[in-house]
């Protein structure tokens, strides 16, 4: 039977479009071309690399974003199907905190990749790793050719990063703070309130600091804008 952890996971947008970069276009260059050109190769994969087992995995890691966080890239100035409010003390509105059950085994196999890529970004390179470099490559180019904004340029060792990062927060361990937050909010009800106690407002403080710190990797305008959305009262 595959052990499930329960991950906490913010409403804002800077950590959602995490899951969805790791997507696209990383893990979709990963896998096999279809239709090739004759006398074209694919590319050749580190034999202890499983790419279609890291897809399925990042699939279903994907699929179990909680419903208001799947539509963060479909958003109105309507609420969202499924959403409630977190209310911190002085009754500001905090980022709202979703549980997401995520299955151990997934984090395993993405875990795996991370390995790949940190290994594929090492020198001297090991044989077989040149083409999973090569993939980061492009895959940051793709991501390039879709911003005139330099602070939002990213080099291949920021999608290790990422990944990383996506990783980190569907980890959450043996962090209080985290398991008094998720017994606060429980299971959500959609269009409910829930309005944290001194002691829960405390833990929320401390858990969205670390937040900060790992989605913004010491990006200062960052830092200040995410702590503006996830914090509500700055």
């Amino acid at each position: 039977m595959t052990d499930t952890i329960t991950a906490l996971v913010p409403d804002v947008e800077e950590v959602i479009a995490l899951f969805h970069v790791v997507d696209e276009p990383l893990i979709s260059l990963l896998l096999p071309i279809e239709d090739l050109a004759e006398g074209e190769e694919d590319w050749q994969m580190p034999p202890s690399l499983d790419v279609q087992a890291v897809a399925d995995a990042w699939t279903r890691i994907l699929h179990a974003l909680p419903q208001p966080l799947a539509q963060a890239h479909h958003r109105t100035d309507e609420p969202v199907p499924g959403s409630y409010q977190l209310l911190g003390a002085g009754d500001y509105e905090h980022a709202a905190l979703y549980p997401m059950p995520v299955d151990q085994a997934d984090l395993e196999t993405m875990t795996g990749l991370l390995d790949h890529l940190r290994r594929a970004m090492a020198l001297p390179r090991e044989t077989g790793f040149a083409d999973l470099r090569e993939v980061l490559d492009q895959a940051a180019d793709q991501r390039n050719q879709n911003t005139t904004v330099a602070r939002y340029r990213v080099s291949a060792q920021d999608l290790i990063d990422e990944l990383a990062t996506a990783l980190d927060l569907l980890q959450p361990g043996d962090d209080p703070d985290a398991a008094l937050l998720l017994d606060a909010i429980g299971t959500p009800q959609p269009g409910s309130s829930v309005t944290l106690t001194a002691a829960q407002e405390a833990a929320y403080g401390r858990w969205s600091d670390q937040l900060i710190r790992k989605v913004a990797r010491g990006d200062r305008v960052e830092a200040a804008l995410l702590r503006f959305v996830v914090k509500g009262d700055q």
